[in-house]
């Protein structure tokens, strides 16, 4: 098994290719997946000085690998676990739907939800405000779902994080992955996030008490997870 570079407080970090990484795990390890894959859309931010673009980013390259990721992800996932993807926001690709097609063949399709950013974004005439958040399941009827109180809307609405000099340039904001948690979990469940950036899903997990495994291809965002999961003070 790969060693992890962080190990602490039931929160788990590899360094590597998903891919190498999720196949050492068996059959049915986690209870829910949480992630922010690559979109398909080659990004490269304007407002960091990272110059580089995201890995697997690639419009054809990550349209190859979409089967790859979410096949191993059904293997991983137990019967009754959901996988929860963010899938894009508008643009004039259609990677939402193209990522929705390829999604329903290898779960049941739950909800599509809209995470409303309460801002208005950069770029010219339609300006993005919003992104998409595929829910799925195993079982299309046996899935866990741990609000009751019957008011759970599928647009969720969180202010955007504006990503500074330094750090990760689509990173989401810790309130919102902590509702989707809160929502799909309970405090014995262990939560994957796959693609794990700058590693806002296990913040959000560290804070609700959760065990949660992080894995992430880039050394440079694997040391901004390390350095946020070991700030204390964000956990008082």
């Amino acid at each position: 098994m790969t060693e992890p570079i962080y190990q602490e407080d039931g929160i788990t970090l590899y360094c590597g290719d998903c891919r190498d990484i999720l196949p050492q795990f068996p059959d049915k390890s986690f209870d829910l997946v949480l992630t922010d894959p690559p979109y398909g859309i080659d990004y490269l931010s304007n407002r960091t000085d990272n110059h580089n673009k995201i890995i697997n980013d690639g419009f054809d390259l990550w349209q190859t690998k979409l089967p790859e990721w979410l096949q191993e992800l059904k293997r991983v996932i137990n019967d009754s676990g959901c996988c929860c993807c963010c899938c894009g926001g508008g643009g004039k690709t259609p990677v939402t739907a193209i990522f929705t097609l390829e999604f329903i063949k290898h779960f049941n399709l739950i909800q599509t939800l809209v995470w409303d950013k309460l801002t208005i974004g950069l770029g010219w005439r339609y300006r993005p405000s919003y992104e998409t958040i595929i829910i799925g399941s195993k079982d299309k009827d046996n899935y866990n779902f741990y609000d009751e109180s019957k008011t759970v809307s599928n647009v969720l609405k969180f202010n955007n994080v504006i990503p500074q000099k330094g750090e990760h340039p689509t990173v989401k904001p810790v309130p919102l992955m902590k509702r989707l948690i809160q929502i799909h979990s309970l405090s014995d469940h262990i939560i994957l996030d796959p693609f794990c950036g700058s590693g806002t899903t296990l913040v959000a997990a560290k804070q609700l008490g959760r065990k949660a495994v992080g894995i992430e291809i880039s050394e440079k965002y694997c040391q901004l997870t390390t350095d946020r999961l070991r700030q204390k003070e964000l956990f008082l």
